[in-house]
C-alpha cells in the first residue's frame, strides 16, 4: 500500500470514528466469510457498518483523533489502541448503538470465533461485559413506547373517572330492573 493510499484511508477511518457515535471492536479470528456477510447483513438496517482493517491503520486514526480534534483524550484514544491486536473488525453505529450492540452480542453467543473486544460508546472505552450490558438496554422505540404510555395514563384515569359515574347509574338501573322481573 503507498503512502498516500495509507493517508487516505487513516483520514476515512478517522472520519468514521468522528461520525459515529459508537464503535464495536471486533475478533474474528477462523470466522468464515459467510458468517461474517451475515454479519454486516443483520447490522445494515439498524445504520451500522462493518469494516475489517488493519491495526496500525486504526491506531493511527484514533490517534489522530486524539491529537488534531480533541474529539477524545489521550488516555481514551489509549484504552481504545490497546484493544487493536490480532485480526480485528470494527462496526460503526450511528444515533442508535443499541441495536448494533444486540446485533453483535447475539452472533458473538451463536458463532464461536467470533468476539466483542470493546466498544468506545459516546466518548468512553467500555469492554465486552459492557457491550453486553448496553445489549440488554431497551431500544429507543421501546423507550418511546414506555414514555407515551407514562403520558397518557393521567388522561386515560380521568377519562375512566369522568365515565364511573354514568357507569354505576346504568349498573344500578340494571339491577333494579332484574329485582322488578323477580317480584313478576
Amino acid at each position: 500500500m503507498l503512502l498516500s493510499e495509507k493517508h487516505a484511508s487513516v483520514e476515512e477511518l478517522s472520519g468514521l470514528f468522528r461520525g459515529s457515535q459508537a464503535a464495536f471492536v471486533l475478533s474474528y479470528q477462523g470466522c468464515t466469510c459467510e458468517q461474517l456477510t451475515s454479519i454486516r447483513k443483520d447490522l445494515r438496517p439498524h445504520g451500522a457498518s462493518l469494516a475489517i482493517i488493519k491495526n496500525t491503520l486504526a491506531r493511527k486514526a484514533v490517534t489522530d483523533l486524539s491529537s488534531k480534534e480533541n474529539l477524545y483524550t489521550e488516555q481514551v484514544c489509549g484504552d481504545l489502541t490497546s484493544k487493536f491486536k490480532g485480526p480485528i473488525a470494527v462496526v460503526w453505529a450511528g444515533e442508535d448503538f443499541v441495536s448494533p450492540a444486540k446485533v453483535l452480542t447475539k452472533h458473538a453467543k451463536s458463532v464461536e470465533k467470533f468476539s466483542i473486544v470493546a466498544g468506545l460508546v459516546e466518548g468512553k472505552v467500555v469492554d465486552a461485559s459492557g457491550v453486553d450490558a448496553l445489549a440488554n438496554l431497551p431500544s429507543k422505540e421501546e423507550l418511546w413506547s414506555k414514555l407515551l404510555s407514562i403520558l397518557n395514563a393521567p388522561a386515560t384515569k380521568l377519562v375512566r373517572m369522568l365515565n364511573a359515574p354514568s357507569t354505576q347509574l346504568v349498573r344500578t338501573i340494571e339491577a333494579w330492573r332484574v329485582e322488578l322481573e323477580k317480584k313478576v
